[in-house]
C-alpha cells in the first residue's frame, strides 16, 4: 500500500468503527448523563467542584446537544485531529518505515474506538498527547522559540482536558535531562516555560487531584497487582479477563519485540522518548487513577513500538502476525457492539 493513502484510510477507519450502529450513540448511560449534566453548569462552578476535565466541559458546550450523534461529534473530531497528528509523531519516533503500521493499530484501536463512542475526554486526550510529544521532539531538535510557544499552549490545554496529563511535561523533562549533553543548546528557554507550566498546574489542580490520589493510593494492596495486567489488555485489546488473552499476548510479543529494537535508547533520543511516553501514562493508570481516558495517552506509543517490532520479523510472518492481529480487533469489537 502507498504510504501516501495510510493517513486517509486511518481516518475513515476510525471514523467508520465510531459511527457504526449509530442508534447506540443515543443511549447514555448514568455516568454520561453526570457528565452532561456537569457539562451545563457554569464554568465557575466546575472548577469548584474539584472536576479535572474543565476544558472537555467547554467541548461539550460547544457540540450539538441534538440527533443521533449528538455530543459525540466533539469527540469525534478530536480523535480525526488525534489521529492526523499521531502520524506525524509516530514517523518522528518510530521511524518512516514503522509508521505506517503504527497509525493503522492506532486508528482502529478498540479501546480508542470503544471510548470515543461513550462520552469521555480520550480522544481530546489523544489529540493534546501526539500534538506535545511531536512539538516538544522537533523543538529539541529545532530549538525555534515558536514551538517552544505552542509546546506550552499544548501541554496546558493537555492537563485542561484532564488534570492527570501533567505528566507530559514531567516525562519530557526527565527525556531533556537525560540527553542534554546530546542538546545542550536548546534548553536555555526549556525550563523557565517548564517551570511556568508547571506552576500554573499546581495552582489549579494540585489540591483536588491530591487528594483523589491520597485517598486511591491509601486502598491499594499487593493484591491488586493483578490491575497492571487488565490495564495492558484493555490498553491492547479494549477487553479484560479471559476474552483478552489471545490478543494481550501477542501485543505483548511485539511489544517485547519493539523495545529490542529500541536497545540503542541511550544514543537516541527517540527512542528513549517512546518507551517513556508508554510507560508514564500506563504506570499513572495502573498505580493510582484508573482512567481510560489517562490510558489512550499510551497508545500511540504502543503502537509506535510494535509496529517496530514487528518489522523485525520476516514478511510471511509479518503478514500472518497482521491477519491474527485483524481476528483480535474483530473479537474486541464483536463485544463492544453487542
Amino acid at each position: 500500500m502507498s504510504k501516501a493513502l495510510v493517513l486517509p484510510l486511518s481516518l475513515i477507519v476510525y471514523g467508520a468503527l465510531t459511527l457504526y450502529a449509530p442508534s447506540q450513540l443515543a443511549v447514555f448511560s448514568s455516568g454520561e448523563e453526570n457528565i452532561l449534566r456537569h457539562a451545563r453548569e457554569p464554568l465557575q462552578a466546575f472548577f469548584q467542584s474539584g472536576a479535572h476535565s474543565p476544558l472537555y466541559a467547554l467541548l461539550l458546550k460547544a457540540a450539538p446537544q441534538r440527533g443521533t450523534v449528538g455530543p459525540h461529534w466533539a469527540g469525534l473530531l478530536c480523535g480525526l485531529a488525534g489521529i492526523a497528528a499521531a502520524a506525524r509523531m509516530l514517523r518522528s519516533l518510530a521511524g518512516a518505515h514503522a509508521a505506517p503500521g503504527a497509525l493503522l493499530l492506532l486508528a482502529a484501536s478498540p479501546l480508542l474506538i470503544s471510548q470515543t463512542r461513550t462520552l469521555s475526554p480520550a480522544p481530546t486526550v489523544l489529540l493534546l498527547v501526539t500534538l506535545s510529544y511531536a512539538l516538544f521532539w522537533t523543538y529539541l531538535r529545532g530549538g525555534q522559540l515558536g514551538l517552544l510557544a505552542s509546546w506550552a499552549v499544548v501541554s496546558i490545554l493537555a492537563f485542561s482536558a484532564q488534570a492527570g496529563l501533567i505528566y507530559l511535561p514531567i516525562t519530557q523533562a526527565l527525556i531533556a535531562l537525560t540527553y542534554r549533553t546530546r542538546y545542550p543548546q536548546h534548553q536555555g528557554f526549556y525550563w523557565p516555560a517548564l517551570a511556568a507550566v508547571t506552576g500554573l498546574w499546581i495552582v489549579l489542580f494540585w489540591q483536588p487531584l491530591n487528594r483523589d490520589w491520597t485517598v486511591h493510593l491509601a486502598g491499594v494492596t499487593p493484591k491488586q497487582s493483578a490491575f497492571a495486567l487488565d490495564a495492558f489488555a484493555a490498553l491492547s485489546t479494549g477487553v479484560s479477563g479471559i476474552e483478552a488473552i489471545a490478543g494481550a499476548g501477542l501485543f505483548a510479543l511485539l511489544l517485547f519485540s519493539g523495545l529490542r529494537a529500541c536497545a540503542d535508547w541511550r544514543k537516541d533520543a527517540r527512542r528513549g522518548l517512546l518507551v517513556g511516553s508508554l510507560c508514564a501514562p500506563y504506570l499513572l493508570y495502573a498505580l493510582s487513577l484508573g482512567n481510560s481516558a489517562l490510558l489512550v495517552g499510551a497508545l500511540p506509543s504502543l503502537c509506535g513500538l510494535c509496529a517496530m517490532g514487528l518489522r523485525l520479523y520476516p514478511r510471511w510472518a509479518r503478514q500472518g502476525i497482521w491477519a491474527v492481529l485483524l481476528l483480535t480487533y474483530c473479537w474486541s469489537y464483536w463485544h463492544l457492539y453487542t
